[in-house]
């Protein structure tokens, strides 16, 4: 395996000072450096984050006159159109504010634009059937702020206009009454990384104050709103931002309120994934209730997402969840599929092994699903990647990214040649004519470049070097609390080097695609586990006697019940 380990030079002196301070191990307070956590009290703020942390939502620019406006709205008995996008952030955020604004007794109706016939964000089309609808207040979530030809058709055709959403601006902004974006120039709000759903939520906060008396949260509105974290912590996770600072205190906290009170139709979910027989994990968000979620707006239609997390019918919840399922399915061969055929024509490609970034297109590709092939592929060439689905003359295209290479700021470049576009550093979308595709490939591949040669090399960044008998259940226990795990909070990854392998290896799964075998230390042997190592690394260990390095995360065994600690390998060396 060619991962290059990356460890953090240590402060011996502050890490002692941390562990001293805090009563936990030195790895433990090594950890909390690494994420940047070097002060008692911010650590203490850090392993045990508060609902009180989160700021006023009345700092985030333009919510004033968002929440006057929907004031107005309501004490006029407007029609209101709560608009979304497809993905699990979006429908959750759609979600959040419908069901509060139902709860505020408010005439609210949602729409979420159709992946493949719309695109991502406003369209004119939608409004001109707004305007026929009665709608007089249009509210987007998780889209928007840079819709300004929409803005403009709206404010001709008399309808208003807030915007809610978490995406950089990148130029001109959208025209609207209110924009209400953490990213927006100028920003005095001191978390610029909430999800979409994040941004909805600061809204029905803001306006559930305006709606009481005294500007204290009635308590029904208090009620759904921290029953609505679990909603936050969905979107929050789904959508891969940082789980820092707010993030972690609404994953911490809506993970409980999500296994506690989800509704029938999240419920329903959860049954269907099986996941919620024990506390939730962003794991089992992201590869358990996320992917099905996500699977109504990449194989169907993603307003069944929404009506799944706004159903009070259990009947109803259980048959969306039954079709979401189903679709699922249907996106994972899709996807294998594609990401077959992406691979192979990669491997094929004259000077592949020398580029920096990868751009592929074709017309068989189905859109809603490229997304993650290009994710797969990024994994895979540590390279920034961008695939297209041609359909016709235009290109769909869906593009991810490397740590470090900023992919908005680089395609920013070529917006010149695409029909639409919008993103942030890991991700974007894009339409592009296909006559220009060409001129995207030669300017990713320029802009990736220009960049240091080590950034597309596939690295690991471990948290400390460690002795195996080091490790215990204690401080595993201490590592949990550093948990939700995520987009800037990974789990932590240790080094543990020159140690034996102690036995034979066993193939475990169905198809012996995973591993396991015993590293020793002296009197001290420990089960390694390498989930999908099973080929590569069996008859390399099957003769014994070798010694190895391991990069690898201590867990405390739950699948067998044993309750032991064990490893799981994520890299290895031999020596």
């Amino acid at each position: 395996m060619s991962a290059r380990w990356l460890l953090p030079t240590p402060d011996p002196a502050l890490r002692k000072a941390l562990s001293e301070r805090l009563g936990v191990s030195p790895i433990t307070a090594q950890v909390l450096i690494n994420r940047g956590v070097r002060q008692p009290e911010a650590a203490r703020a850090f392993l045990n984050p508060q609902l009180s942390d989160l700021a006023d939502p009345a700092l985030l620019h333009g919510m004033e006159a968002g929440v006057e406006r929907i004031f107005e709205a309501k004490r006029n008995n407007e029609k209101v159109m709560v608009y979304g996008d497809y993905d699990v952030d979006g429908a959750a955020a759609t979600a959040l504010l419908v069901r509060f604004l139902r709860l505020a007794e408010m005439d609210v109706e949602y729409y979420v634009p159709h992946r493949i016939d719309e695109g991502y964000g406003l369209n004119i089309g939608a409004m001109e059937e707004f305007k026929r609808r009665g709608v007089k207040l249009v509210i987007t979530v998780d889209c928007g702020v840079r819709a300004v030809a929409e803005a403009e058709y709206a404010r001709a055709e008399g309808i208003d206009l807030i915007v809610t959403d978490h995406h950089e601006p990148g130029g001109e902004v959208a025209g609207a009454c209110a924009v209400i974006d953490p990213k927006l120039t100028g920003s005095l709000y001191p978390f610029r990384d909430l999800s979409g759903v994040g941004v909805a939520f600061k809204l029905a906060w803001a306006v559930a104050e305006r709606f009481s008396p005294g500007r204290k949260t009635s308590e029904k509105f208090r009620k759904f709103l921290l029953g609505s974290l679990g909603l936050v912590a969905l979107g929050t996770v789904a959508d891969v931002v940082p789980l820092t600072c707010e993030n972690r205190v609404f994953v911490r906290h809506g993970l409980r309120a999500l296994l506690a009170a989800p509704g029938p139709g999240l419920a329903a979910l959860m049954d269907s994934a099986r996941v919620g027989t024990k506390p939730l994990k962003t794991r089992d968000v992201a590869f358990g209730l996320a992917p099905r979620l996500n699977a109504a707006g990449r194989m169907a239609d993603g307003t069944l997402a929404v009506e799944l997390m706004t159903t009070e019918d259990e009947a109803r919840a259980k048959e969306i969840a039954t079709t979401l399922e189903r679709h699922n399915r249907d996106r994972r061969k899709l996807q294998n599929d594609i990401t077959q055929h992406a691979r192979e024509t990669l491997l094929h490609q004259t000077g592949f092994e020398s580029s920096k970034s990868i751009v592929l297109a074709h017309d068989s590709w189905h859109p809603g699903v490229i997304g993650i092939v290009a994710s797969r592929l990024v994994d895979e060439f540590a390279r920034p990647t961008a695939l297209i689905a041609i359909k016709g003359s235009v290109g769909k295209g869906s593009a991810r990214s490397v740590p470090g290479f900023h992919l908005f700021n680089a395609l920013r470049g070529l917006r010149h040649r695409m029909i639409s576009f919008g993103g942030h550093a890991g991700a974007a979308g894009f339409q592009i004519a296909v006559q220009h595709i060409p001129e995207l490939r030669q300017h990713l591949e320029r802009s990736a470049s220009e960049m240091p040669p080590e950034l597309f090399q596939p690295s690991l960044e471990a948290d400390a070097e460690v002795e195996l008998a080091e490790l215990s259940e204690r401080l595993i226990s201490e590592l949990e609390l550093l948990a939700p795990h995520g987009e800037g909070n990974r789990r932590p990854l240790f080094v543990a080097r020159g140690h034996k392998i102690a036995g034979r290896p066993k193939l475990m799964g169905m198809k012996g695609q995973h591993i396991s075998f015993y590293v020793a230390d002296d009197d001290l042997s420990l089960r390694a586990v390498g989930f999908g190592m099973g080929e590569e690394l069996y008859d390399k260990i099957l003769g014994g006697g070798r010694s190895c390095s391991i990069a690898f995360s201590p867990r405390i065994d739950t699948w067998s019940g044993s309750g032991a600690l064990e490893l799981h390998l994520k890299d290895i060396e031999f020596q």
